[in-house]
């Protein structure tokens, strides 16, 4: 594994807000197209040419040695917050402050580009590819939005906007179909349902919402959402201490505990994400309670990251398709807590892999599945195979980062941060096993999992007796529900650096102590984040 901050200014210095590979680019691996947002209100197309990193033995390991600038694109008035691509790679999505979602195609000899505007510094001639507005999706509120996602159909697109609203548009008739106010603060991160029945919001109100779509009799429409349940609080189980000292689970006593950060955290967005399965959903900015005496996230003794309430880490909570089926009183499946700083996005890797038939998968599938969670300083990848994460990679940047994206071969996962720059990482093919056929991926997903019809209880673990020990390292995984679980037999304290297990050598980009500084997106983005002041 390498990783490595890619010391250019990506947009005149501005931070960048969100990244996107290009997918369907390029078959032999040796490119690949990157497209960034930033605060200069443009979104930028970039050619990555990768070589064999040298001194890596006999792992095939990538390394960016050329970036090429393609491309920039100039339509949005204010800060860029998102770019997503559609699932052929043939639509861009941008939106951003200025409250539009504006829809790219690559100008080709049959269409013909929108004329610049007055004044444009730029124009097409001056670049290697050129990008038209093929559509623009706008409602009447001009609310700022902070998330978007893609139908698996590409036929809609979902926002999460400032005014605490979700929109749905749909892409053919650039009509807003859906106009959704059930959260009561800023709607930072959507996420659709690659099955196409559900679609989640995250909020700093504290909650996640669960839509259930509805279709028209011939399904190929949507009519509107149905609020199917609201995540704000969860049944876990409380803490306790065993005769010798031992933090422990006690599953027989269940508490109900708020499980995400108030408005209080300092961060824009929260981009929560499922399986490309459509089997788990990851949400962060996650809080887990690690005593009964903790005091509650976003009260005036703690931060907004919660780190100064040695009581209550930062965490990312796992749900099953299975729960979300359910009408109420869901509950997390998996916790990941002890995060040093509050998380921020989560992204899975595009690709299936074999399973390993040595481990003993915590979740119940016929695959593998790889996921990386940013958090305001370092990126974690994990496996659900591992109750530890594959590996742990920080000083790559001195302020908060802001979003994460696989290449589509997941070799490759690409890192935006607030101070301006990005950063790569780049793993042996080998590292995440055998990566299943294109034809094997889309048989599961056309067939769909059987969780997606069973009950959690049958589906989604594999049976066994559980360990109600509560660990207490960073890297460790901690079951909410009766389920399997197996300790590591080498338990470390995470007090000192060795104690982190990762596969990854230290980046250059650190201050001269070597830790990470941190700064505040809002200050980076010149613009204020209102907080809700109770008179």
């Amino acid at each position: 594994m390498e990783a490595s901050n890619l010391q250019i200014y990506w947009h005149e210095s501005q931070p960048v807000y969100s990244l996107c590979f290009q997918p369907n680019y390029d078959t032999s691996n040796t490119t690949k197209k990157l497209f960034t947002a930033g605060g200069d209100n443009k979104i930028r197309a970039w050619n990555l040419e990768l070589i064999e990193s040298p001194n890596q033995g006999s792992k095939q390991i990538k390394k960016v040695d050329t970036i090429d600038f393609l491309s920039s694109l100039q339509q949005h008035e204010q800060a860029v917050n998102v770019v997503r691509f559609n699932s052929d790679g043939t639509v861009l999505a941008s939106a951003g402050d200025d409250g539009q979602i504006i829809l790219w195609k690559r100008n080709d000899a049959e269409a013909k580009p929108v004329p610049s505007t007055f004044g444009a510094s730029e124009s097409d001639g001056e670049f290697k590819e050129s990008w038209f507005v093929w559509k623009r999706l706008k409602s009447s509120s001009n609310s700022e939005i902070y998330d978007l996602s893609w139908s698996p159909n590409d036929k809609y697109v979902v926002c999460g906007c400032m005014d605490n609203c979700i929109r749905i548009f749909n892409i053919e008739t650039a009509q807003c179909v859906s106009n959704i106010r059930d959260h009561n603060h800023y709607v930072q991160g959507v996420t659709w349902d690659p099955l196409n029945e559900y679609i989640l919001s995250q909020s700093a109100d504290r909650s996640v919402n669960i839509y259930e779509i509805i279709f028209n009799n011939t399904k190929d429409e949507i009519n509107g959402l149905k609020l199917k349940n609201r995540i704000v609080k969860g049944e876990l189980p409380k803490r306790g201490l065993n005769s010798d000292g031992t933090k422990t689970l006690d599953l027989s006593s269940m508490k109900s505990s708020y499980l995400f950060h108030n408005e209080t955290l300092p961060s824009f967005f929260r981009r929560l994400t499922l399986s490309p399965c459509g089997n788990l959903l990851c949400i962060p900015a996650g809080i887990f309670k690690t005593s009964e005496n903790a005091l509650p996230a976003g009260s005036s003794k703690e931060s907004g990251s919660g780190m100064n309430n040695p009581e209550v880490s930062n965490s990312v909570y796992i749900y099953t398709r299975g729960a979300l089926k359910q009408n109420n009183g869901i509950k997390p499946a998996i916790a990941l807590p002890y995060l040093g700083k509050a998380a921020i996005v989560v992204s899975f890797n595009p690709n299936f892999y074999q399973s390993t038939e040595d481990k003993k998968a915590y979740i119940d599938v016929p695959y593998k599945l790889v996921f990386a969670i940013a958090t305001s300083n370092e990126v974690l990848i994990y496996d659900t195979e591992s109750i530890e994460p594959i590996s742990i990679v920080g000083n790559l940047h001195y302020t908060p980062l802001t979003d994460l994206s696989w290449s589509q071969d997941g070799a490759m996962l690409m890192v935006s941060s607030t101070d301006g720059f990005c950063s790569y990482i780049s793993v042996d093919s080998e590292l995440f096993g055998i990566k299943l056929s294109e034809e094997k991926r889309k048989e599961y997903l056309n067939n769909g999992l059987k969780s997606s019809n069973d009950s959690l209880e049958d589906s989604t673990y594999k049976e066994g007796k559980l360990s109600t020990t509560e660990n207490t390292t960073r890297t460790d995984i901690v079951n909410i529900l009766p389920v399997k679980r197996k300790n590591p037999s080498n338990a470390q304290d995470t007090s000192s650096p060795s104690s982190v297990n990762t596969n990854l050598e230290k980046s250059t980009l650190e201050n001269d102590d070597g830790k990470v500084e941190e700064g505040s997106p809002a200050n980076a983005k010149k613009r204020i984040q209102p907080t809700l002041i109770t008179l």
